[in-house]
Parts: C-alpha cells; sequence; structure tokens
C-alpha cells in the first residue's frame, strides 16, 4: 500500500487495524470539529467502526479503486487522506481529507495533500485530480487553492451530513497544469 514520509514530522502510513483504537480515540474527542463536515462524525463513532473503516480502504486497495491513508505526526494519529475513488478509464480521482483539530494550522494537510497529487501524476499517470468541500468548510477549501487548483463549481446540496444537504464547490487540477517540485 501507498506510503510516505514527507519530513521529519509528518509521514502517510497505510491503514493498519492496530492503530484503529487511536484513530476512534481522535474522532471522538475532536467531534464537535468533524461533525459539521463528515458524515460519518456521529456521537456513536467506535473503534470498531474505525476497524470497519480500514477494512474497507483495504478492501478498495486490493480491487484498485482508491485507497486511504493514516496522517500520522511525531508518532501519532492526526487524520487521514486518500483516493476516495480511483475512475481509470477517464484517467483521474478525487482526494477526501480530514485532519485532528490539534493538528491544524502547520501545513500538514497541504503537504500531505501536495504529496498524493504528485502521485497521481507521476506514478499513477491520471490526466485529473478532484477536490470537494463543503463551501462553508474555508479551512478545507484553502488546500485546493493553496495548491493551484482550479475552482470549477458549486453542487448543491450535493451531500447529506446528519441532517441536511450541504453544497459542495470541486477544484480540479489536470496533469500538464501540476507544477513539478
Amino acid at each position: 500500500m501507498f506510503s510516505r514520509r514527507i519530513d521529519d514530522d509528518l509521514e502517510l502510513r497505510p491503514v493498519d487495524e492496530r492503530v484503529a483504537e487511536e484513530l476512534a480515540a481522535l474522532v471522538r474527542r475532536d467531534l464537535a470539529h468533524l461533525r459539521p463536515w463528515m458524515p460519518w462524525a456521529t456521537e456513536r463513532y467506535s473503534v470498531e467502526d474505525a476497524r470497519e473503516f480500514i477494512r474497507r480502504q483495504i478492501r478498495q486497495y486490493a480491487e484498485d479503486m482508491g485507497f486511504a491513508t493514516l496522517i500520522f505526526c511525531r508518532g501519532r494519529v492526526a487524520g487521514s487522506i486518500g483516493y476516495n475513488n480511483i475512475d481509470w478509464s477517464n484517467r483521474k480521482t478525487d482526494i477526501g481529507y480530514w485532519l485532528g483539530a490539534d493538528f491544524q494550522r502547520r501545513g500538514l494537510m497541504t503537504r500531505s495533500c501536495r504529496a498524493l497529487v504528485e502521485h497521481a501524476f507521476r506514478e499513477l499517470r491520471l490526466n485529473r485530480v478532484e477536490i470537494y468541500c463543503a463551501v462553508e468548510n474555508v479551512r478545507s477549501r484553502r488546500i485546493p487553492e493553496r495548491l493551484g487548483f482550479r475552482q470549477e463549481g458549486t453542487h448543491r446540496q450535493a451531500e447529506w451530513v446528519h441532517d441536511h444537504f450541504k453544497d459542495l464547490v470541486s477544484y480540479a487540477m489536470l496533469a500538464r497544469e501540476w507544477k513539478r517540485e
């Protein structure tokens, strides 16, 4: 599975059931931070939910349809990032991510996202990477904006989050537009 050491403090590691308890504890601790944006962030989120997320990601990777990694900051689980789906026939993917509240404002997600975009274009030879963010989620939207993604539009009432629909703004980057580092 995909893994990448980004710097001394930041590493993307494959999902692993051995960290399910730490992952579930992070979600529960940061529920107020995650719940407005993540449909799966509920008061009932459990270690078994974390294990099922990990199992789903392992199956998705085995089927070559995408994957999620765990973001580790100084050895602690900080969040997750991955390809929600890889559409091989159209050579595109979309990236999804979340980060615990204590790990924000350090550039961790921007650096993690950059690593996945690089991987998509250089190693997987995809042509397009998309990111969808809730219109109101300003912090999440800053990630693709910092990386030079183009805002392409708003998908009205595109995601059901707990008890209402959210509008999503779509961003995209094409391989020919990506600035090689």
